[in-house]
């Protein structure tokens, strides 16, 4: 009791200083000195674009791309190119991070205030106060350096780095890899090549490189607006298994999900990317995609709109691709919030089973959700005693933060790297990163594509008799939706949404929902832009399933930990090739025991696929022995193998081998009715009636609560056998002929 009696004096006395802290936190953060790198001070004119219409071009992969007029390779010294070649003009604000990357500060390309000040140096090359220009490109002269590793260095540990000459690395150095480093797109990229000390900066020496390299995605979240923090000593360090082996390393800050989610970008990045690495070295007999979660879901991606950049990829804890995992995302805070704060019996909603009936994504009690000693912190602070903490779900450990991250424009957790004026003009989501793909509107603001108009939350829980059909109308009534970005204000994050009162901390973002957090007879739904969801299949952000290269779907089993990279959407991606007629053989799913990690392996397997590909020209008969489905224990010995063994109630199967030990979840919106595929924007609806006579609830009768059923459902409940209403009508079968016709 004293400890509590302590605990509350503590929080009343950091509530009375909070306001006063509040004001001298806004002036640190004015005058940029939260952190040691400059603000961006201001945007060039024209930086926002007014109604700019959602892209209604050509898929990617039935358009041909531009010549590139750029002559490479770009010398030493020289700057590469800065407008890209077709994927939209330049963003801006754009946060440098040059720095960070230990690359020093950006070249000056204004003095007009854009960008980031540049300051003078001193003799030893450290910042001063003097502010000589600024830079809104972040751009950097092309460089090369050394890496190398000392004699018995461990394997994660990071090398040590040399800007002179090969003369200065010793000659006991047991790996030694020439980097080179410079701007692509106003991204930094980086170049690895193991070499010896016979190297020259105009004559590499190639004698230790197999002929093959590996493009390093990494993975990551972001929406943007940053040219991304990179550390070559890193890179290395993380390919250093391949870099022994033999391989050349191709890595670009733009093609890492944790700076954008622009896949167009990142497309026309690679290519020029690849292009400097073929001119300063050689073009490669074979290039591998290897990244995860977002890192991964590029090579779907790639493999879909532009096979050329890889020629197999390895795709860690991946996803199909980014836009459709957004669906079941957004809706993780609104049923949180509805189970914690707005159910009527939230007592039974505690029960981690039936919130996982609802949800699809796992939920424990071995676990808390993330933040929630700020939760109850705040509680204490306003004067309330905290309420009991819910079971952690995938949504409350794993995804908690991404929703503002990507959704709310007037939150961004790096908001210190802009100037107020900057933060106050920009639109914060992942839709305004993407603005040549879903359009603005008058305002300059991108629009979202998600929606919950006519999902009936719950729907297979209380069909198959794990939620009561009260319990189902309520959840349907009150779970609401998100208010339209306009209306939003920025999250309640504490320190990381810039505000130093913790008495306002709320891990949902209710004060953004539709029902304001307060319980409503019934809260409105969202209905998202039609033409922006279209324009996402369209602009091939959307993975359909078609793609003629082989990707490995390779990943722990982590469902039990509550990791967003669940088992499940390796699934979702084999069920789109199913719909599209592509053959499974390209996706081969392999699943481990934590803590072994099948990466290097599924490198291997893949060397040897695409090198018989070389002999065959054909994928099935070049196929190894090991690049099928297959589940491996802790120590990386094959448990099961072999076509099946995936199965299950995903595919309407008999329980294979391998998923009985490792079982895929689901999503909201599976259990709302829509299949393991997971590709509906914008589902089509029928009225009430019409799915009562269909027998969608069976086996309930429903006829009783019809009234209720279209009260809560004005518009219609979403039919999931029918097609997206957003699917652009003759997508599929364009894709089909160009797929067909590359077989």
């Amino acid at each position: 009791m004293r400890r509590k009696l302590v605990l509350l004096l503590l929080l009343a006395l950091a509530a009375g200083s909070g306001f006063g802290y509040q004001y001298y936190l806004d002036l640190r953060q004015q005058i940029g000195l939260d952190r040691g790198y400059p603000q961006v001070a201001g945007t060039p004119p024209g930086s926002q674009l007014f109604n700019l219409p959602p892209y209604s071009g050509p898929h990617p992969a039935t358009a041909a791309r531009p010549d590139d007029p750029y002559s490479y390779p770009i010398e030493f010294g020289a700057i590469g190119p800065v407008e890209p070649l077709f994927s939209g003009p330049l963003q801006y604000p754009f946060a440098c991070q040059s720095e960070e990357s230990k690359l020093g500060q950006p070249l000056i390309d204004n003095q007009q205030g854009w960008g980031v000040p540049v300051f003078a140096e001193n003799s030893q090359g450290k910042r001063s106060d003097l502010i000589i220009g600024y830079s809104k490109d972040c751009l950097l002269p092309t460089r090369n350096h050394y890496l190398y590793d000392p004699p018995n260095s461990a394997l994660r540990a990071l090398p040590k780095r040399t800007d002179q000459r090969i003369d200065d690395v010793p000659q006991n150095a047991e790996l030694i890899v020439r980097a080179e480093s410079g701007t692509i797109h106003r991204h930094i990229y980086v170049l690895l090549m193991p070499t010896t000390h016979q190297d020259r900066l105009l004559q590499p020496d190639l004698s230790r490189w197999n002929g093959k390299a590996i493009y390093y995605f990494r993975g990551g979240i972001s929406i943007g607006f940053q040219q991304g923090r990179t550390d070559i000593r890193r890179v290395m360090r993380d390919m250093r298994t391949a870099l022994r082996q033999g391989y050349a390393i191709i890595y670009s800050t733009a093609t890492e999900t944790d700076n954008t989610y622009n896949i167009r970008l990142q497309e026309d990045t690679a290519l020029r990317v690849k292009r400097q690495f073929s001119a300063r070295f050689a073009k490669p007999e074979f290039v591998i995609g290897l990244g995860g979660s977002g890192g991964g879901l590029q090579q779907f991606l790639y493999a879909q709109n532009q096979p050329g950049i890889i020629d197999g990829g390895v795709a860690l804890i991946a996803y199909p691709d980014m836009v459709t995992q957004i669906q079941y995302t957004l809706d993780c805070e609104i049923l949180e919030y509805y189970f914690d704060h707005l159910a009527s019996d939230p007592s039974f909603w505690r029960q981690p089973e039936k919130r996982q009936a609802v949800m699809g994504l796992t939920v424990s009690d071995d676990y808390r959700p993330r933040l929630s000693w700020l939760t109850d912190a705040a509680y204490l602070l306003r004067g309330q005693w905290p309420p009991v903490t819910p079971p952690a779900s995938e949504c409350s450990k794993g995804w908690r933060g991404s929703v503002p991250l990507v959704n709310n424009p007037r939150f961004h957790s790096d908001y210190y790297r802009f100037s107020r004026e900057v933060q106050a003009q920009t639109h914060w989501t992942h839709w305004q990163d993407n603005r040549n793909v879903y359009g603005t509107d008058q305002d300059g603001r991108s629009p979202s594509v998600w929606s919950n108009e006519g999902v009936q939350y719950g729907l297979n829980a209380v069909s198959h008799g794990d939620i009561s059909i009260p319990q189902f109308l309520e959840l349907n009534a009150r779970i609401g939706s998100w208010l339209p970005a306009k209306d939003m204000d920025n999250a309640r994050f504490w320190h990381i949404s810039g505000d130093s009162r913790l008495y306002r901390f709320s891990p949902y973002g209710e004060h953004n929902m539709s029902h304001r957090g307060e319980a409503k007879a019934l809260a409105p739904r969202y209905q998202g832009d039609l033409s922006a969801a279209k324009a996402a299949y369209q602009s091939g952000n959307v993975f359909v399933g078609h793609m003629h290269i082989p990707v490995m779907d390779v990943r722990m089993y982590l469902d039990h930990e509550l990791n967003i990279h669940h088992t499940w959407a390796a699934a979702s991606t084999r069920q789109r090739l199913l719909d599209a007629g592509t053959p499974s053989l390209m996706q081969p799913i392999w699943i481990s025991t934590k803590p072994y990690n099948p990466m290097w392996d599924a490198v291997a397997v893949m060397d040897e696929w695409l090198s018989r590909h070389k002999i065959t020209g054909d994928w099935a008969t070049a196929r190894p022995p090991l690049a099928q489905d297959r589940c491996l224990d802790e120590h990386g010995d094959t448990l099961h193998i072999g076509d099946g063994v995936w199965n299950g109630r995903w595919n309407g199967q008999s329980e294979g081998a391998c998923h009985a030990l490792m079982p895929f979840h689901q999503g909201s919106r599976q259990v709302a009715g829509e299949n393991i595929g997971g590709t509906i924007f914008q589902c089509q609806r029928m009225t009430v009636s019409e799915a009562l006579e269909r027998g969608m609830y069976q086996p309930l009768d429903m006829t009783p609560y019809q009234n209720e059923l279209e009260r809560i459902f004005a518009t219609g409940v979403c039919d999931y056998s029918a097609a997206d209403q957003a699917l652009p009508a003759e997508l599929n079968n364009q894709l089909g002929t160009v797929f067909n016709a590359a077989q």
